[in-house]
């Protein structure tokens, strides 16, 4: 269901009930809510569902899923992790494809291992997603294969099955840190005394490691069976010929185990109040959350719908006013929120939360309960109610109107969640008509009402966690207990809304006009130049049918401030967004706001200033008129400044808790020594914060719009945004200057250098490579590095995943830079067995090595070729990359039409493109190996 928002399911109110039948025909409340008729649904004969949906965003793609309702709940005593495991199988090896031969197929079509070939399992379903090409009908073909292999022919092929084990067991060894920890404690209470508890999905690891075949072949044959699976296929294709390849390939599919059933297990019930009272020496931040356990529900029936209407509207009002809190100058917490989870599938949690500051679990418990308390006993005002049914139906406009450009894979993921969990599919048409009905006539009463049945004492769970450390105050049971009852009897005062009908722009200045246009046949972009200097690059597009993209630049960002002022100067975004524009502070402003689709954010870069945002077409006023104000009216607000600093103070009380916090100072120190501009996040870091400092550079950087550039991507009417130029960008004030970035003498340390920090509590390992130095800035270097790149994340991954169980994900990087200083910065980063790690970094480098003298094989460059053509294929239709491409384009100089000539680049890459690029960017010269290993013994820190 498009529009469903899953966080707000619940029961039916009864005074909500009664009110609806006032406002609603009975009939009409009562109709079951249809399949969306444009999905082709049905069911072979051996029980497999399928669903099929004709859909051309992306085009010449299609979204394919094979659904197995079965996952790690379902598991017996000794399986114990394998449903998770199995998955893995999945891609090593089947019937039809050897052991890496499925991957290597997916990836010569251009698919890459992750975005577009993956699968996951959770607690009651395994999903294995595909992406693929629909312009060639072999291809189609043997993803159907793939598919049929994955639902029967899994061949679990035992030294498969043993080199896999080390990968599973890496993917758990990531896992490991202080959430993992938490959360493994607060499961005892939220899944109290369930099978649940018992069975989660990445398992036990003595079963990963030495589970016999046969355990794998007992659960694959008993629960990958065909009446517990379905296929999604979604895509721009014939939906005839897709439902015909789908019965020659799964109606054949037969399983002895047809009648066995498939085991429905709930969270039971219980009538105490459950807690989670941890800490931990890693935390970073203390939680209080209270979650209200109940069934889990789906709106089957318009009435049932409407209630969900109710239940976010009362969700977005309230959770506006706890934000509200967070900008005062003592903030009782630092964030809240509460709102509807679905943490498994047969329940549902209403959730209240609160990171609080140290030691003030209870002023930020209260403050959180009160609020509630409060709408109890007054409701709320008609004002707020007005604002949140104006986001709630704009949200269903929007939608709407991009009916026919929605995501395959998002309409895939939907109806994956019908099959499961019954979720009502009625179509974006059918939701907007309900909510149109529906959402105008909902009261204040009903509003109030939506979470009364939630908060109840039964099924109720609070959770509280901590840093581990001198000082800590940590709640008792009873002490929590006391502070929500003080709350339901405290005198509150009444709420004030605080609005304003002030227009955001008070005076309009004289427009400006245009001077000059020219038009780009080829790419079909228009480009402007404006009586105040500024000039305007427009690519009009239909890739969305609701979005506007734009984003300004101008070249000198904080790179031109001393190195004295150089915090308040990269702060100075955040700052200055903290307070606000003209005369509407963030809280005003996000009101003022309601119902309207449009976005603008300053930046003060390190080269750059500017602006980023989009809007609505029908908002597109409202975006330039906050794009004028960006420039023309920050605003300062102590008040939020401070709240700023307080929840800045309280993140870096406990920063270097963290090991990787620790890792990246250590990893940082190496590189940059002392400079001011790489100095770590500290108390004395946050003391030369500086508000009138950061407006004072703000404003500087903001005062010469001369020499920005402006562009807007997206379904843009040039008739209706020309005069909009003219008034909000054509006005805005110049001084008719040029600047551009410069270097602040901070190259990374040249050598061969090594960082070694024993910090963390588990037994893991991070590693990180880095190459970097000095090359002539060139555009025709920028692809061989990009495919070079490619290059290394396959061979890594096949060497130190596939070969060595080594890691369960590695990832290479590179990209290049031409201001303020030509220079490069490459890399390899993965996460490992701190006994290996060294081993591993030597095989790393082997690979390098390997391919800058030997260069990569056919079959890896035509890997390599496939996917930038594919994915090029598909993002040629993104308004994003549009704007990206003419934004990198125009300030390097380089003529448009390279972004229509991209496919030339693969189809003449050489293997001696890549091992040249490999030669100069992943250079041994200036290298740094650092690893972040376990707290030795003695429990100090150390680097080397």
């Amino acid at each position: 269901m498009i529009m469903k928002i899953t966080h707000l399911n619940g029961w039916m109110n009864k005074t909500a009930q009664l009110l609806t039948l006032c406002l609603l025909p009975l009939s009409i409340l009562s109709q079951e809510l249809p399949l969306d008729p444009s999905i082709r649904t049905g069911k072979l004969h051996n029980g497999l569902t399928f669903f099929i949906k004709e859909n051309q965003k992306p085009e010449k793609r299609m979204a394919l899923k094979l659904v197995i309702n079965a996952g790690s709940i379902l598991e017996e005593d000794d399986q114990q992790g394998l449903a998770h495991f199995l998955e893995h199988m999945a891609f090593n090896g089947t019937e039809h494809f050897e052991k890496q031969e499925l991957v290597d197929f997916l990836e010569g079509i251009g698919m890459r291992f992750g975005p577009e070939l993956n699968a996951y399992t959770s607690f009651d379903e395994t999903v294995y997603d595909l992406e693929l090409p629909t312009d060639d009908s072999e291809i189609m073909e043997k993803a159907f294969l793939v598919l049929q292999d994955w639902a029967s022919a899994i061949s679990f092929d035992p030294e498969e099955i043993d080199k896999e084990r080390g990968v599973v067991k890496e993917e758990w060894r990531l896992r490991q840190g202080a959430q993992q920890r938490i959360q493994e404690k607060q499961f005892e209470a939220l899944l109290y005394q369930s099978q649940y508890a018992d069975r989660l999905p990445i398992g036990k690891m003595n079963i990963v490691e030495t589970a016999p075949r046969e355990a794998f072949l007992r659960y694959y044959r008993k629960w990958y069976r065909p009446d517990l699976m379905a296929v999604v296929a979604v895509g721009d294709f014939d939906a005839d010929k897709i439902e015909a390849q789908i019965r020659k390939y799964f109606a054949p599919l037969e399983s002895e185990h047809r009648d066995a059933g498939r085991p429905v297990y709930n969270v039971p019930d219980h009538e105490q109040t459950l807690f989670s009272i941890a800490t931990d020496p890693e935390l970073q931040a203390s939680l209080i959350q209270i979650a209200y356990k109940q069934p889990h529900t789906e709106a089957l029936t318009v009435e049932d719908y409407r209630q969900q209407l109710v239940e976010s509207l009362y969700t977005i009002m309230l959770n506006t006013r706890l934000m509200e809190k967070t900008q005062q100058a003592d903030p009782p917490y630092l964030q809240a929120f509460i709102g509807k989870a679905s943490f498994v599938r047969p329940t549902d949690a209403f959730l209240q939360g609160a990171v609080v500051r140290e030691n003030a679990y209870e002023k930020g418990l209260r403050a959180l309960l009160q609020e509630e308390q409060r709408v109890r006993r007054d409701g709320f005002l008609q004002s707020e109610l007005d604002r949140a049914k104006a986001m709630l139906l704009r949200s269903y406009e929007q939608a709407y109107l991009e009916r026919d450009k929605r995501e395959s894979r998002s309409l895939a993921n939907e109806y994956q969640r019908h099959y499961l969990a019954g979720e009502a599919v009625p179509g974006i048409a059918r939701e907007r008509e309900i909510a149109n009905q529906s959402v105008p006539d909902i009261t204040l009463e009903e509003t109030v009402n939506a979470a009364r049945e939630w908060m109840t004492t039964q099924n109720r769970v609070i959770l509280f966690s901590a840093p581990e450390k001198e000082g800590i105050r940590v709640p008792t049971e009873e002490e929590l207990l006391a502070i929500i009852k003080q709350v339901e009897s405290e005198e509150l005062e009444a709420y004030d809304d605080g609005v304003t009908d002030a227009p955001l722009v008070e005076n309009l200045p004289e427009p400006g006009s245009i001077v000059s246009e020219k038009h780009h046949a080829a790419t079909d972009v228009t480009t402007l130049l404006l009586s105040n200097g500024i000039k305007v690059l427009i690519k009009s597009t239909d890739f969305q049918n609701d979005q506007i993209l734009f984003q300004a630049t101008s070249p000198g960002g904080y790179s031109l401030v001393d190195d004295d002022v150089f915090v308040p100067a990269s702060t100075a975004s955040t700052v200055v967004a903290q307070g606000g524009i003209g005369e509407f502070s963030a809280v005003a402003l996000q009101k003022k706001l309601s119902g309207k689709v449009a976005s603008a954010q300053a930046f003060v870069g390190s080269q750059l200033e500017g602006l980023s945002g989009s809007c609505s077409t029908k908002d597109l006023e409202t975006m330039m008129q906050l794009i004028h104000l960006r420039f023309t009216s920050p605003r300062k607000d102590e008040e939020t400044y401070q709240s700023l600093l307080v929840g800045m103070r309280e993140n870096i009380k406990n920063r270097l808790n963290s090991p990787g916090a620790v890792f990246s100072d250590a990893v940082s120190k190496k590189l940059y020594g002392d400079h001011p501009r790489h100095q770590p996040a500290t108390m004395e870091w946050l003391d030369k914060w500086d508000m009138d400092v950061s407006h004072r550079i703000y404003r500087e950087r903001f005062a010469d719009a001369n020499d920005f550039t402006f562009f807007f991507v997206g379904n843009i009417d040039l008739k209706v945004l020309k005069p909009l130029l003219n008034q909000y960008i054509g006005t805005l004030p110049t001084l008719e200057t040029e600047e551009k970035g410069r270097f602040n003498g901070d190259l990374p340390a040249k050598g061969k250098l090594e960082v070694t920090v024993h910090k963390g509590l588990e037994p893991k390992a991070t590693v990180s490579i880095r190459f970097h130095g000095e090359r002539e800035w060139k555009d025709s270097y920028r692809y061989p590095l990009q495919s070079a790149v490619e290059a290394l994340n396959i061979r890594l991954r096949e060497e130190l995943r596939e070969d060595q169980g080594g890691v369960y994900g590695v990832r290479a990087s590179g990209g290049i830079s031409r201001w303020p200083k030509a220079t490069f910065s490459s890399g390899i980063s993965f996460g490992c067995d701190p006994e290996k790690a060294d081993e591993l970094i030597q095989l790393a480098l082997d690979v390098i090595e390997e391919l800058r003298t030997e260069g990569p094989d056919e079959e890896l460059l035509t890997k390599i070729k496939e996917s930038h053509l594919r994915s090029y294929e598909k993002n040629i239709k993104e308004n994003g990359f549009w704007l990206n491409n003419l934004m990198f384009r125009t300030r390097h100089g380089l003529p448009l039409d390279g972004i229509l000539t991209y496919p030339e680049k693969p189809k003449n890459l050489t293997a001696e493109d890549i091992q040249e690029s490999l030669s100069h960017y992943f250079d041994s010269t200036n290298q740094l190996i650092a690893k972040l290993l376990p707290e030795k013994q003695e429990n100090q820190t150390e680097q080397e």
